[in-house]
């Protein structure tokens, strides 16, 4: 099955974390992960009012890498939106299409949130497989951390039980980029090799979007080990 954990990445207002852990409880989430968090109190529990066991167990973290790091997919979360290919970290999805795509899945997501004046940064959206975007007004794009939460989730709610499987695991996915960074270095591609760093962030988001599965993604590492080998 999958297992979908909130992260909230920096949130500023302690109400706003209560709030959050209400809405997840509303769609039955509980894993809530909190990367250097305001401080919590009163102000959280009363906005959380009986999901008060989801900011009790909330886990916490000190560095976003600590964050993700036992995770299959994560799923970076962006107000500002492109279909322009020069912008592909803002590339993002609906909540209706990423649904969509974990319906037949199963694997630990993480659904990322930064913080409430200027959400993830472009490295911390670099970390993640997948951008998600909320449609509202080009006027007013910004929404409340607990609505966007609540939007997803209710997307995210109404996935079915069934047949699912295995996403490839974050240490296969490395792997394959790992290995597919090292023969593209070997062949001298692309020029300059300034470019490499956009070359091996493109394939990753590529390998995000695609959702390769466990069985996909060792075919893949034994190819591009067997092409290594030959091109020493």
């Amino acid at each position: 099955m999958v297992e979908v954990s909130v992260l909230l990445v920096k949130p500023l207002y302690a109400g706003n974390v209560g709030s959050v852990a209400r809405v997840m409880a509303n769609f039955g989430f509980k894993d809530l992960i909190l990367v250097n968090s305001c401080k919590l109190g009163k102000k959280a529990n009363d906005m959380a009012v009986h999901a008060k066991p989801i900011l009790k167990n909330a886990k916490k973290c000190k560095s976003f890498e600590t964050a993700i790091k036992n995770f299959d997919l994560i799923v970076g979360t962006t107000a500002e939106s492109t279909n322009k290919d020069d912008y592909f970290l803002r590339i993002a999805i609906r909540p209706e299409e990423l649904r969509e795509k974990l319906q037949d899945v199963k694997g630990k997501i993480a659904i990322v949130f930064g913080p409430e004046d200027i959400g993830l940064t472009n490295e911390e959206l670099r970390r993640c497989d997948i951008a998600v975007n909320i449609p509202t007004s080009a006027e007013y794009k910004s929404m409340n951390l607990s609505h966007s939460v609540a939007i997803i989730l209710y997307e995210l709610g109404k996935m079915k039980e069934k047949t699912k499987f295995r996403l490839a695991s974050k240490r296969e996915k490395d792997l394959i980029v790992g290995t597919f960074s090292q023969i593209a270095n070997s062949i001298n591609y692309p020029r300059p090799a300034e470019r490499r760093k956009i070359f091996n962030l493109m394939f990753t988001r590529i390998l995000g979007r695609a959702q390769v599965t466990g069985r996909e993604a060792n075919t893949l590492i034994g190819v591009l080990k067997r092409i290594k080998k030959r091109l020493k």
